[in-house]
């Protein structure tokens, strides 16, 4: 009996995203930097999901508050 793919992907682990900031060894996420904050945010400047960002917890905290503070500073729009 052959089984589906369905079948086939059920019983493989799902895979884990690694986190960017973790491999590189990164302490700090700087506001300043705009092309490493442009690709966590959406269309409408919200901040990703770290579901689909793969961060971990730590530095999506990071993220967030290098976010927070370049749309104070005005570098990031707040909402389109």
């Amino acid at each position: 009996m052959k089984k589906n793919s369905s079948q086939q992907r059920q019983n493989t682990p799902p895979t884990k995203k690694r986190c960017s900031f973790c491999e590189k060894e990164a302490k700090y996420i700087d506001y300043k930097d705009y092309p490493l904050l442009k690709p966590y945010t959406d269309y409408f400047a919200n901040i990703r999901q770290r579901y689909y960002t793969g961060m971990c917890l730590k530095h999506q905290k990071m993220l967030k508050q290098a976010v927070e503070r370049a749309r104070f500073m005005g570098m990031l729009a707040y909402r389109k």
